[in-house]
């Protein structure tokens, strides 16, 4: 297949954020001596190792199609606040769906890896950025570089059906923006714990046999009944699964763009209104549906029978906490001289109603949660102050 000749049409799951114009940013955060001209040729590696961050999006009669552009993936280095990683950065996804953006502050500095959310999930978004430290590394070192060429990702829709596995009916494809809303920008605030914390948490959760992230996610949920004066049963948690390891054969990082599945939480009368009680429900609930299938299928169905995922309603968005977990960071080589202290995300995309939302890592063994709301929230300092006192108590609960 030749360059001029890749053109498709984006799939459902894909086309969703092909219609927000949704881009997010994957920030590492670099101590010491960062080298412009190696990072460049790291990631103009990278682009064409990976010829979806190199591509672009239309809409045509067909709907969002995924084809070759002619411009070349942008790269910015500027001097800034390394809090805001996205600042000053222009993304078009007519032109391209993926940019390089480094807001430097003496030898601080944030690398903002932004990537069109229609190509590129956070865990196949993740492995490109190791391959992006470890193709730096190698300039740096004077290594030759070879990552070789990867094809196209594909689409959740074609994985699952190789796999046998459909929606219950015809999918819809989300039409064309009838409008274009100004795009908001989400620079986070993030909760980090200490390494001791997240040793804490992992204990207490091997104890009470609640994964990190359900202990986690019952903390937030019930911070935010608190900070929206709503019933906790009124909440509507939801979050997505990384379908990888859980499809057979299994997908590989970048082989797919979103290979997720969407699942939606309600904390009934039944269950105490402690984090340890909810992680445990949100865990139950999710084997029971990985078992007859229901979480595999779960974005297929969600746009072809829309009555069956009323979480995803949005008539329900402020009812809705969503919490996207990236899982662990893979491995992240850097040279001598440099160091990587943190990762945590940004966004920006079209919204007509902007909410917030939390991501929640891990890096260097410490557990962050990224508090994702646009700026000038007069809620947020509330609501870190609810969130991080419920996982400091959590941490202490051994």
């Amino acid at each position: 297949m030749t360059r001029a000749a890749v053109r498709r049409a984006l799939a459902p799951s894909e086309s969703i954020h092909a219609a927000k114009e949704a881009y997010i940013g994957y920030t590492v955060r670099a101590e010491g001596r960062l080298a412009p001209d190696a990072l460049a040729t790291a990631f103009e590696a990278v682009c064409r190792a990976y010829p979806q961050l190199s591509a672009r999006v239309e809409f045509t009669g067909e709907g969002a199609v995924l084809t070759e552009s002619d411009a070349t993936p942008g790269i910015r280095f500027a001097d800034g606040d390394p809090s805001r990683p996205l600042a000053g950065l222009d993304l078009d996804q007519s032109r391209s769906l993926s940019a390089l953006n480094v807001v430097r502050d003496g030898d601080e500095a944030a690398v903002c890896l932004a990537i069109q959310h229609s190509v590129a999930d956070a865990h196949h978004a993740m492995a490109i950025l190791s391959a992006l430290w470890s193709c730096y590394t190698d300039v740096v070192e004077g290594v030759p570089l070879d990552l070789g060429r990867h094809p196209y990702p594909r689409s959740l829709e074609d994985l699952l059906a190789e796999r046998g596995i459909h929606a219950s009916g015809p999918a819809t494809a989300p039409p064309a923006p009838a409008e274009r809303p100004d795009p908001v920008v989400r620079h986070v605030v993030q909760l980090r714990l200490t390494e001791a914390e997240t040793t804490a948490l992992a204990e207490l959760g091997h104890r009470e046999k609640v994964t990190i992230n359900g202990l986690v996610s019952g903390a937030v949920l019930l911070a935010e009944a608190e900070i929206r004066d709503m019933p906790l049963t009124d909440l509507i948690y939801r979050y997505s699964v990384n379908l990888r390891g859980r499809l057979t054969p299994p997908v590989e990082a970048t082989e797919g763009t979103n290979v997720l599945g969407g699942v939606g939480f309600k904390v009934t009368d039944g269950i105490a209104p402690d984090a340890v009680a909810i992680g445990r429900a949100i865990g139950e609930q999710l084997r029971a549906g990985l078992a007859d299938g229901s979480v595999q299928r779960s974005i297929l169905d969600m746009f072809s029978r829309p009555a069956a995922a009323k979480p995803w309603d949005p008539k329900l968005a402020l009812a809705v906490v969503s919490i996207m977990n990236w899982g662990v960071a893979p491995p992240m080589r850097t040279p001598d001289g440099l160091r990587l202290t943190n990762l945590h995300s940004a966004s920006r995309m079209r919204e007509t109603i902007a909410l917030g939302g939390y991501v929640m890592s891990s890096f260097g063994g410490r557990v962050g949660i990224d508090l994702g709301w646009p700026e000038g929230d007069p809620s947020l300092p509330d609501r870190i102050g609810s969130v991080g006192e419920r996982l400091t108590r959590l941490t202490r609960e051994l």
